[in-house]
């Protein structure tokens, strides 16, 4: 079994610790679009994942929360933990299919009523540092007035105050959905955190048309007025919106790939006509 020769020894330090009775075996790959920071990998026929600490890549990441999140979840939320050390983060690996579409509004509804209803992780998120810091580490050529004039208003604004506290996934999209047996395990909880439900449902990759059903939906779950969540996940959707643009700048900074620039100017046109 061969590692990336950097961080071979660590990781493989990390799976006899935590498996000593094992041999190992199997094969590693990276997983697709994780920039080379995941691995997938086959233990004594155990199916995991290897994710490297990549704080230094990403603002607000941290392998301690990540870990420490997925040990609150209740089982089938996500994957199963099994260690952390060295750099490194070890978890089962869920067999199944990635989603290629987000699912129907009620399913979606169930999964994330079903995820708020579940102890809070400990640590809150807070967007306005996070927007800082990606317009600190992007390319200086593009921080535009737009740019400067949201960060300025949303900070005079200040966060909504929150309409319902609960544990976060905040990274919604299709690709971090996995049915398997026939249910919907999350993926992917690295920003996770405590906040708003409301943000949770501004913050998810889906069209307004969409976005609107998953708000009338989830309401009915959860007892909410349906205005009065659909006003507040309104008042995060600037937020979220320029979150998203940040993310695609200061990854474009990093990588220099021009996809990320048509992501980004996509999502200042949102900011721009609201």
């Amino acid at each position: 079994m061969r590692f990336p020769k950097s961080s071979d020894a660590a990781l493989n330090a990390l799976l006899q610790t935590r498996f000593p009775a094992a041999q190992a075996a199997g094969s590693v790959s990276p997983l697709p679009g994780s920039s080379g920071q995941s691995l997938r990998l086959e233990w004594a026929g155990m199916p995991l994942v290897a994710r490297r600490d990549s704080a230094t890549l990403q603002s607000g990441v941290s392998l301690r929360r990540h870990y420490r999140a997925l040990k609150r979840l209740a089982p089938g939320l996500g994957p199963k933990p099994y260690a952390l050390g060295d750099g490194w983060l070890v978890s089962e690996f869920i067999r199944g299919d990635v989603v290629e579409t987000l699912p129907d509004a009620g399913e979606l509804a169930v999964l994330l009523y079903t995820l708020h209803r579940q102890k809070r992780f400990g640590w809150r998120i807070h967007l306005l540092p996070l927007l800082i810091s990606y317009w600190q580490q992007s390319d200086p050529a593009r921080r535009t007035p737009l740019w400067l004039r949201t960060l300025q208003r949303l900070g005079a604004q200040g966060e909504p105050r929150p309409l319902r506290l609960a544990p976060l996934h905040m990274d919604l999209h299709a690709g971090n959905l996995v049915r398997s047996a026939d249910k919907l395990r999350l993926i992917d909880w690295e920003y996770a955190g405590d906040g708003d439900v409301a943000l949770e449902l501004a913050a998810a990759s889906l069209d307004e048309s969409e976005r609107q059903q998953l708000i009338t939906d989830y309401a009915r779950h959860a007892a909410l007025n349906p205005a009065q969540l659909r006003l507040q996940v309104a008042r995060w959707r600037p937020w979220t919106v320029a979150l998203m643009a940040g993310w695609y700048e200061r990854h474009f900074w990093q990588t220099r790939d021009s996809e990320f620039i048509t992501l980004a100017h996509d999502a200042w046109n949102r900011l721009k006509n609201n």
